[in-house]
């Protein structure tokens, strides 16, 4: 086939001749080209934990911010989990309000949360 037609047009080419298997070969082609694209779109989106960190400050501090919290929590709340979409929401909530952590062992205070 001419290197001048798309990839669709050889597979139409391919079935108008009759060649099903080069027609489906070349339709797979097709839907894996817009995977790859779809892939690409979404690493140009990603952000790097560097980013992530210039943005909201050291991503260890969310960590122990988190485990804290479920600390907390499992004194107070029926199995917190970290697997669990809604605790994880509830903490971070607090994390986007600002709110102080208490560590339970110590009642120390500490602030987490966007830097700006």
């Amino acid at each position: 086939m001419n290197a001048a037609y798309t990839i669709q047009d050889q597979e139409q080419l391919a079935y108008l001749t009759g060649d099903v298997r080069t027609a489906d070969l070349l339709a797979q082609i097709v839907e894996l080209e817009e995977k790859v694209r779809v892939l690409e779109d979404q690493i140009e989106d990603t952000m790097t934990l560097e980013e992530w960190e210039k943005r909201n400050g050291p991503a260890y501090d969310y960590v122990q911010f988190f485990q804290e919290c479920f600390e907390c929590l499992s004194g107070h709340y029926p199995c917190p989990s970290v697997t669990s979409d809604y605790d994880k929401s509830i903490v971070f909530d607090a994390i986007e309000r600002g709110e102080e952590a208490k560590n339970c062992a110590t009642d120390e205070s500490r602030s987490y949360g966007p830097r700006g």
